[in-house]
């Protein structure tokens, strides 16, 4: 236990001063002391002194799940920029201690399995660990690309969601198409949104695939709609 070691004055009888040099305190200061210790390595980050802050890196690990590759990798980069590191990632030949720096951060930011990807291709290189993640997670392999539009064409709303997240899941699918070199219309996007919607929203789909503008509606006005009818539904 931490030990306090400090003289100490008391008053005895006439006055008389009795001096008590270093006297071990084992009380209630030592544990307070030895916890607020304790809390100022907590907020500091780990022992090794790389990675985010516990609260912050709770939100920055990545959990090995394709799905959410694209907004771990978002805030990551967001990460590496309040660093000085963002714009290391993107020079043709890295700067070799910054690029170590950035390893560094991946390392304690990813699950296992993606560490496994990594650590013997791209030890000590942040940028072509990340690249290899990339690949990985966010590749433009063809069965890649039929997964993803199997994915779109079976998109279904779940009871529990909110419209919300299933547009955000969409536009996932979406943007990894378009990633991809695909081409997906407006028109395409808003019929596979239609088609997962539960029944509740019969009248919305009908109102907008057969309404006077069903052929000119963008899909950020879709949404609009969208998330609108729902709000009304609400109140209802």
């Amino acid at each position: 236990m931490y030990q306090l070691h400090f003289p100490l004055y008391l008053l005895y009888d006439d006055d008389v001063l009795i001096n008590f040099y270093y006297v071990q305190l084992y009380s209630f200061v030592n544990l307070f002391v030895f916890y607020s210790l304790l809390i100022e390595m907590a907020n500091n980050g780990n022992s090794t002194g790389y990675g985010p802050s516990t609260d912050r890196q709770r939100k920055l690990v990545f959990d090995g799940n394709d799905e959410s590759y694209e907004l771990w990798e978002t805030r990551f980069l967001a990460y590496l920029r309040t660093m000085n590191l963002r714009d290391t990632l993107t020079e043709e030949e890295p700067d070799e201690r910054k690029n170590a720096r950035i390893y560094s951060e991946l390392v304690t930011c990813i699950d296992d399995k993606s560490l496994g990807l990594i650590m013997r291709d791209a030890a000590d290189d942040g940028k072509a660990a990340l690249k290899l993640l990339q690949d990985h997670y966010a590749g433009v392999s063809k069965p890649r690309v039929i997964s993803l539009y199997t994915e779109l064409t079976s998109l279904t709303k779940e009871d529990s969601e909110t419209i919300t997240y299933y547009v955000i899941r969409t536009e996932r699918i979406i943007t990894a198409l378009r990633n991809a070199k695909e081409t997906l219309s407006d028109g395409l996007i808003i019929a596979m949104v239609l088609k997962g919607l539960p029944q509740m929203y019969k009248h919305f789909s009908i109102s907008i695939s057969q309404g006077p503008d069903a052929g000119e509606i963008t899909f950020p006005q879709f949404k609009a709609h969208l998330r609108s009818y729902e709000e009304t539904e609400k109140l209802n």
